[in-house]
């Protein structure tokens, strides 16, 4: 495991000036404590010689960014912090600055993993990252935008790490990906990080609970993850199947992203829009989904899923009859909604309540026709959506990857 050590680049100034009654040293003065501070974190995502990875991308959505808060005309009263990894054993944290028109960067910490120093993947490089952020842009309130590859809850280990070209243990035809545009499961495995250690590093950290975090990512969306994230967020914002390359539209997202309290449906809506007109070098693909899952509301579901389980007038379903949201064979991800609908529809009163918390834990959500995953060959690759809860389940999965990672699972070790 390659490691690194923070290295901090401070510019020392020396004044050479005699002390008097007269001109007297002035006192330190405490940071400013902005009302809002949104930190975006871009690790390495490739490219390498199977895969151009996102770095392209990413510099795009900043860019995308930066426009949003120049047509804006500034920051206001909050802060913009980025980490940007600039290859594979390097990268930069930021502080996006507004001054006469534009927006500049001021380097505050360059990252270094090719010395000895901190772990890549553990919690405690979050909390560290996580501190300096809060040194650097204290805030009331802050927030986090993810940008990179994302599976859900599946353990970061060796199996995950497959390149999808090659992904035989989940079935995937060899040709797959080569047939549209990439999406942002494309590969980049240097930077996995385990959801529970990603909890755990923003508790150790001292920030407090996220406004919301923004999964800028496929497939993260699920009761899992929101399962480990409770406590960590208020809101999580996501799509629960593959997303385009080019990610979300920031230019059209940022003015409700940079508020303490965004209005998620127009997030939503405004998403939708944009994907449902995506074109990709010339050719349509208008496909795209997104949710917002209240992380207050996922105890109360859990207390429910645990009853639906332990029922005993429980439905015997087919797994290929339920609603996939991935391209995996069998998928890893399925919608939570429609499993449960079937696998509970002898009993309506548990039914009724399921759907009624269904409808609190996930208050917006909206979806194109179909969505389409780069894990298929052409002709294989636009699934329709004909149930749509904007969250996910790998219960029902008999995928290897989901059956030999339940045990580090803790939303089916809860509810089971």
């Amino acid at each position: 495991m390659k490691k690194l050590v923070l290295f901090l680049q401070l510019a020392a100034f020396i004044l050479f000036a005699s002390c008097s009654d007269e001109d007297p040293e002035p006192a330190p003065q405490p940071p400013v404590i902005e009302t809002n501070t949104i930190f975006v974190y871009m690790p390495w995502s490739g490219p390498t010689k199977q895969d151009p990875g996102l770095y392209n991308f990413f510099l795009t959505n900043i860019q995308d960014i930066k426009t949003a808060i120049v047509n804006q005309g500034g920051l206001g009263n909050k802060k913009l912090m980025i980490f940007i990894s600039t290859k594979v054993d390097k990268g930069a944290l930021i502080n996006v600055q507004y001054k006469n028109g534009s927006c500049i960067d001021d380097t505050v910490a360059i990252y270094d993993n090719t010395q000895p120093g901190l772990k890549l993947n553990t919690a405690e490089w979050i909390t560290t990252l996580l501190k300096r952020v809060k040194q650097e842009a204290p805030a009331n309130h802050y927030s986090m935008i993810v940008g990179c590859h994302g599976m859900g809850w599946i353990p970061a280990k060796p199996s995950t790490r497959i390149n999808r070209s090659a992904a035989s243990p989940f079935g995937l035809s060899q040709n797959a990906g080569k047939a549209g545009p990439p999406t942002r499961w494309l590969g980049g495995n240097a930077y996995q990080t385990n959801i529970s250690d990603f909890d755990k590093g923003i508790e150790d950290s001292g920030i407090g609970k996220f406004q919301y975090i923004l999964f800028d990512d496929c497939n993260m969306t699920g009761i899992e993850v929101a399962y480990e994230l409770r406590n960590a967020t208020n809101h999580i914002i996501g799509s629960p199947t593959e997303i385009m390359a080019y990610g979300m539209p920031y230019k059209l997202l940022w003015s409700e992203l940079s508020k303490v309290n965004p209005d998620y449906h127009s997030i939503c809506t405004n998403f939708i829009n944009f994907y449902s007109n995506y074109k990709y070098e010339g050719t349509p693909y208008p496909y795209g989904t997104i949710s917002v899952i209240d992380c207050s509301q996922v105890e109360a579901m859990v207390d429910i899923m645990k009853e639906i389980n332990a029922s005993s007038s429980l439905s015997t379903i087919t797994e290929s009859n339920i609603q996939s949201m991935d391209g995996y064979t069998p998928s890893i991800f399925y919608d939570m909604g429609d499993y449960v609908r079937q696998l509970a529809q002898n009993d309506p009163l548990l039914l009724a309540k399921f759907n009624r918390q269904l409808d609190r834990l996930v208050p917006e959500k909206r979806h194109t026709d179909a969505y389409y995953t780069s894990l298929r060959t052409a002709g294989f690759n636009i699934i329709p959506i004909q149930s749509y809860s904007g969250i996910t389940i790998s219960d029902p999965s008999t995928n290897q990857t989901v059956t030999n990672s339940l045990g580090s699972n803790r939303y089916y070790q809860t509810t089971h």
